[in-house]
């Protein structure tokens, strides 16, 4: 009988320690990879974040900068990493979704190698032409592909700005060569070297405010509250032209699901505050709100979504 005594003892003690261990997290500074350079998307919303969660959880939210081919290098170091709530990636759409959609060798499994905590924000895809090209709509655009060849950029090979110009390709019935520029080629779209760019609103939207570009449509489902005289793909007859790229914060497989219940909550409650609510807004974002369980299955929804485009489209990158 000691022996039973003994594993039932042993497994009184793991019980206990099992929510103390979730309440002393955490114990030191937290590292969040932005798995893009500083200044995009990502990074600013990380660094928007990363004072907020240190103030809420009384220890250091910091940011970690890994840069490489777009995104994957960050974020498979993130699938590596211990489930200790330690380590965390500021996930994207590109590294994410349509990535591992595209490249079979990108290192991980978007959906079995990652635990999806909590919805950050979205910045909606647009296309912009050079106003040199004289059109106002994309039945306009669609008229003058079919008369003379153009340009398009992205940020870059297997994208969601490429994604969504080859799917609107397929559509519309035209061809429009693809270019992948830095910046989304916004300098090449203002010098009228490429005739547009499928790009975000934050990347462009000083530019369309200013009158330099002319914005033809938005990625998102309906039209933006800070671009409202744009329209939506499926107002001009393009239903499945859509996507935003989309951030949220997401650790390794197995992590503790005590850590993942307190990070999402808390992270709820800062991305509904007015101060992340102004900020939002001024970067021209959208929000989501979801549980934990919501975030996994909309990544999931998503994925089987942009996958079978990147079948479609041939696209692969090695």
């Amino acid at each position: 009988m000691r022996p039973i005594r003994v594993g039932l003892a042993l497994a009184a003690i793991l019980l206990l320690a099992a929510p103390a261990q979730a309440q002393e997290w955490p114990a030191k500074p937290v590292k969040i990879v932005v798995p893009f350079a500083a200044g995009g998307s990502s990074d600013q919303l990380a660094r928007l974040l990363t004072p907020e969660l240190s103030a809420v959880f009384k220890q250091q939210f910091y940011v970690e900068n890994r840069v490489g081919s777009s995104g994957a290098v960050g974020s498979a170091q993130v699938a590596r990493a211990e489930p200790d709530g330690y380590t965390f990636v500021n996930a994207g759409s590109g590294p994410h979704l349509t990535g591992p959609a595209i490249n079979p060798n990108i290192g991980y499994d978007p959906l079995k190698d990652f635990t999806h905590v909590a919805m950050e924000a979205a910045d909606s895809f647009v296309v912009v032409a050079s106003p040199a090209l004289g059109v106002k709509t994309m039945a306009d655009l669609v008229a003058l592909a079919r008369t003379k060849p153009l340009t398009s950029a992205s940020p870059g090979p297997g994208s969601l700005g490429q994604l969504l110009l080859e799917r609107f390709k397929r559509r519309a019935g035209i061809d429009i060569q693809h270019v992948p520029a830095q910046n989304s080629g916004m300098n090449e779209v203002l010098g009228n070297h490429i005739s547009m760019t499928f790009t975000t609103l934050l990347t462009t939207g000083e530019q369309i405010k200013a009158g330099k570009v002319v914005p033809l449509a938005v990625s998102s489902v309906k039209r933006h509250p800070a671009f409202p005289t744009i329209p939506t793909f499926a107002e001009q007859g393009y239903p499945d032209v859509r996507g935003d790229t989309w951030f949220w914060l997401a650790g390794p497989k197995n992590l503790p699901p005590a850590i993942v219940g307190r990070l999402n909550a808390e992270m709820r409650k800062i991305m509904t505050s007015a101060r992340m609510r102004d900020h939002v807004e001024r970067l021209a974002l959208l929000t989501m709100d979801l549980d934990a369980a919501g975030v996994a299955k909309f990544v999931a929804d998503e994925y089987a979504f942009w996958a079978p485009l990147a079948k479609e489209v041939g696209l692969t990158v090695q």
